[in-house]
This record gives structure tokens, C-alpha cells and sequence, in this order.
């Protein structure tokens, strides 16, 4: 059975031509091409990026904790990407955090982890300093725009033999991601993270640099960026509010005058100071309690002569003049209750310092339409004469002196009215019905061009047919075909080539 098969395969073989051969071979080797590929991409496991930006170092300790499991990987990103199969990602990297291969040439607080025998206080400060240096690092990894971070303190250590203390310092050397910057803030809450982990850190003493050299907590310390910052912020805030009013105003002309028939322009001057008044008034009070004393007496008044009396020699007789001496103290002390009142007024930033307004109308109007129309704009945008706002309304042309080939600004330009669209929609509905007109004779062209062409092949047969022999006739026959039909077929191909061409193109077309 076999060589029979294997038989009829190379009769098969050899009754087809050159160019059949060819064509067969080429088909053939496509396929199996086709097959292999599809075999490697569907056999070949699925890569999915492990750990990606890694430095060197950290490559070479996660290839060899791979090479100690025997795990697949490989190198794409020249060697900064680790790939492994999708199905094991997840499990490699807890294996990874594991085995110590994540903490990028340190460890952090768990080299306290196991308890050292006969450590010295000098190890132990340096075994802290590094693992507080590697904790930050990771922490400050965690921005997004940060791909890489190095961190260096220098802790001084505590001894009562020190005349002057010696304050800590800290360096951050950032490496940032491609096309990112860091924002003054996220600076800001880098030197505030280490300044709160670091006791005795100043801003002073902090100093953050990228991977280019720039020093990014520039200013931050004497407030110099942050006030910059709150500047911006504070002419946003005022060009804002003044594009704000600027287009109440612009909506309430076009109201009034039509659209583009006049222009507002507002400039605002905004108090952004921070005030805050405490104020304390006192109450006439109440009496909180009373006290009274009240003294009365009476004594005889000394006579004699001033000085020693016990002076050598004679006594002095002593003058009896009989006076009497009566006093009387009366004292009141009264203690009040004051009621007091204190208020906190703070003012909040923000307010309107002065408003100053310019309208240009166009056209000529007298003065008092001018009139009229600026005290309508002056109660719509809340005008105060106390605070020295100002508000111009003036009259001029807006199509008067325009040089030549420059256009009209568009923020002049007057609208399109109803007239202008009726115009545009029926230029457009034109164009689309020239359209269709095309479409339409294009396809009864094709048409009558297919008809035409049919009807000639048609007439080409039936002369055909009327020129042919009935013997011929029953020779192409081939619903019922007699033995040497094929002989046949062939003299007539070779006798009238062009005659049999045309048969076999009405056939393919029927």
C-alpha cells in the first residue's frame, strides 16, 4: 500500500510542470516557516520585566540569587532590565525582598536585627548613621519623578568633654527620571522628611543636588523660592478675577450694543496681606466685694523740753497744759468684676485694592449716552469712589485707519449674522448636490459601459457560433464528451487560436 501511494506521488510529481513545481516547493517551505516560527512563539514562555533601571551592582546580586534557583532570565535595556516568565514575577520578587537583594548596597534598620556581642559605641554609632542614611533613601525613592537617591548625614556623637557642640549636617544627591523636575514644594517636603528625622537638622545645614549638579533647596531656607512662589500664585489669582470681569462686562455690551461693538479692559489691584486686629473693650463692671474700716481714738499731748531729759543737774519742771488729742480713720476698699470684651478681626487676603475699568465703544455717541453707559458698568462691576477706582467709557471707530494688508483683529471682528449663514449653508448644500450629480453620471457611465460591452461579446459569440461547423460544435460539447474530444480541441486551439480564446472568456464570465 505504501508503494502504491509512493507511486502515484511521483506520477503526480512528474505530470506537473516546471513553473507548478516551483510554485509548490516555494508554498511548501512557507508553510513549514510559518509552522516553526508559530511553534517558537507559542512553546517560548511569556517574559515579564522583574525589576527594571537597576545599577549594576544590584543586577549582579539579583542574577546570582536567580542562578541559585535556576531560574530563566534575561538581560533586555543593555542589562538595566531583568526579565523573567509572567507566571513567576511575583513570586521572585517576595523571594528577592527575601533574600536581601532589594536594599540597593545597604540595609536600613534591620541590621539591628541580630543582637552583636562586644560591639564598640563607635560601631554603633556608624551601624545607625548607615541604617538611618538607608531609610531615607528609601522613602525618598517612593516620589515618582525620583529614580535613584544617595543620602549622607553626618551625626555627631554626644560627650560632655565638647566646649561647642557640633551640629548635624545632611547631602542628598537625586538622580531624576528623564524629562521630570522636582516642584520647589516636593523639594521643600524632602528637607522637611530629613530635618524631622535627623534631631538638631536646620534647613541651614540640608543640602539637595540632582544628578546634574544643581543645588535644588536653593533658597528654600530663607524663604526666598517660597515667596516667589506665592507671588506667581498671587498673580494668577488677580489676572484671573480680572479676565473674570472682563467677560461679564463683554457679555453685558454685546447685550446692549450688539456683538463686537465694543471692548472692556480691567485692571485690579488686590490686597493679598494677611491683617489681624485684636481688640479689647472693658465694661463698666460690677461690684465684686466691699471693704470698710473705721478707727476712733483720743490721747493727751506731751509737754516738757525737747531733747535729753536726763541731763546732770536740775530737773526741769514739767509744763502740764491739759490738752487732749481725738482722731477718727475712715477707710472704703471696693473690689470690681470688669467685664471684658476682646475681638479678633482677620482679614482675609484678597480683597479689592482698586478697580480700574476702560471701555471703548464703536461709533459715535453723545455724552450722554457715554454717561449712561458708564454708570451701568460702574454698578456692575461694584464701583467705589472711596477707594479711588476709575472707569473711562469712551467712543471711537474700529474700522478707521487700518493699514492694508493686515486683518481686522478677531477679537473685533464682528460676528456672523443670520444673512452670512443663509449664504454659507446654501453654498453648501450647492456643492453637495454637484456632488452627487458626478457620482451619479459616473456610475451610469460604468453602466452603459457594461451594457455595451456585453451586447458586443454577445454578437462575437453568436458569430462565432454561426461560422462553426455542426461537427466542431459537437466536438466542444463537454456535458457529453466522446472519445477523442481532447485531439479535437486541440487542432481547433492551433487552427483559430483567437476564436477560442473569446468561447473561453464568455464562459469565465458566465
Amino acid at each position: 500500500m505504501n508503494s502504491g501511494l509512493i507511486l502515484k506521488i511521483r506520477q503526480w510529481w512528474q505530470g506537473l510542470g516546471r513553473q507548478q513545481k516551483i510554485m509548490f516547493t516555494a508554498g511548501c517551505a512557507v508553510i513549514l516557516v510559518t509552522v516553526a516560527v508559530l511553534g517558537s512563539l507559542l512553546l517560548r514562555p511569556n517574559y515579564a520585566p522583574l525589576f527594571s533601571e537597576l545599577e549594576p551592582q544590584d543586577a549582579a546580586r539579583i542574577m546570582e540569587e536567580l542562578d541559585s534557583t535556576q531560574t530563566p532570565y534575561r538581560l533586555t535595556n543593555n542589562g538595566k532590565t531583568i526579565e523573567v516568565p509572567a507566571e513567576q514575577v511575583y513570586k521572585l520578587r517576595i523571594q528577592m525582598a527575601s533574600a536581601g537583594a532589594l536594599y540597593n548596597n545597604g540595609a536600613g534598620f534591620e541590621l539591628f536585627d541580630e543582637s552583636k556581642f562586644g560591639i564598640t559605641e563607635f560601631e554603633q554609632h556608624v551601624g545607625y548613621q548607615r541604617a538611618l542614611q538607608e531609610e531615607l533613601r528609601r522613602t525618598i525613592v517612593q516620589l515618582s519623578e525620583v529614580e535613584q537617591a544617595r543620602v549622607h548625614l553626618v551625626l555627631p556623637r554626644e560627650s560632655v568633654f565638647l566646649d561647642s557642640e557640633v551640629i548635624p549636617s545632611a547631602s542628598i544627591a537625586l538622580k531624576l527620571k528623564p524629562y521630570t523636575r522636582l516642584e520647589p514644594n516636593q523639594v521643600q517636603g524632602i528637607q522637611s522628611l530629613v530635618m524631622g528625622s535627623v534631631q538638631g537638622l536646620v534647613p541651614e545645614n540640608i543640602h539637595i543636588i540632582d544628578d546634574q549638579g544643581n543645588v535644588l533647596n536653593a533658597g528654600l531656607s530663607d524663604g526666598e523660592e517660597l515667596s516667589a512662589t506665592v507671588a506667581l500664585k498671587n498673580f494668577e489669582l488677580r489676572r484671573k478675577f480680572e479676565q473674570e470681569t472682563e467677560t461679564r462686562l463683554q457679555q453685558m455690551l454685546n447685550r446692549i450694543l450688539g456683538p463686537g461693538k465694543a471692548v472692556a479692559m480691567v485692571s485690579a489691584e488686590l490686597d493679598f496681606d494677611h491683617q489681624e486686629t485684636v481688640r479689647t473693650e472693658y465694661g463698666p463692671g460690677a461690684v465684686l466685694s466691699e471693704q470698710r474700716v473705721n478707727e476712733e481714738g483720743a490721747g493727751g499731748a506731751a509737754a516738757g523740753v525737747p531733747g535729753d531729759n536726763e541731763l546732770p543737774g536740775e530737773q526741769l519742771p514739767v509744763a502740764d497744759l491739759g490738752n487732749e488729742s481725738n482722731y477718727n480713720r475712715e477707710q472704703t476698699t471696693t473690689n470690681y468684676q470688669v467685664d471684658t470684651t476682646q475681638q479678633t478681626l482677620v482679614k482675609a487676603p484678597g480683597a479689592i485694592r482698586r478697580l480700574s475699568v476702560s471701555v471703548t465703544v464703536d461709533g459715535e455717541y453723545t455724552e450722554e449716552n457715554l454717561n449712561s453707559l458708564q454708570q451701568t458698568l460702574a454698578a456692575a462691576v461694584g464701583y467705589d469712589a472711596a477707594r479711588g477706582d476709575q472707569i473711562t467709557v469712551t467712543s471711537a471707530s474700529f474700522h478707521e485707519d487700518v493699514l492694508p494688508g493686515f486683518d481686522e483683529p478677531a477679537a473685533l471682528a464682528p460676528a456672523l449674522d443670520q444673512r452670512d449663514l443663509i449664504i454659507a449653508a446654501g453654498i453648501a448644500l450647492a456643492l453637495l448636490a454637484i456632488l452627487l450629480a458626478v457620482i451619479l453620471l459616473l456610475r451610469r457611465r460604468a453602466r452603459l459601459r457594461e451594457e455595451a460591452l456585453a451586447e458586443q461579446e454577445a454578437e462575437e459569440l453568436a458569430r462565432l457560433q454561426a461560422a462553426a461547423t455542426a461537427e466542431e460544435q459537437e466536438q466542444l460539447i463537454i456535458e457529453e464528451p466522446k472519445p477523442g474530444y481532447r485531439t479535437r480541441i486541440r487542432e481547433i486551439a492551433k487552427e483559430r487560436p483567437g476564436d477560442v480564446t473569446e468561447i473561453i472568456k464568455v464562459w469565465l464570465k458566465e
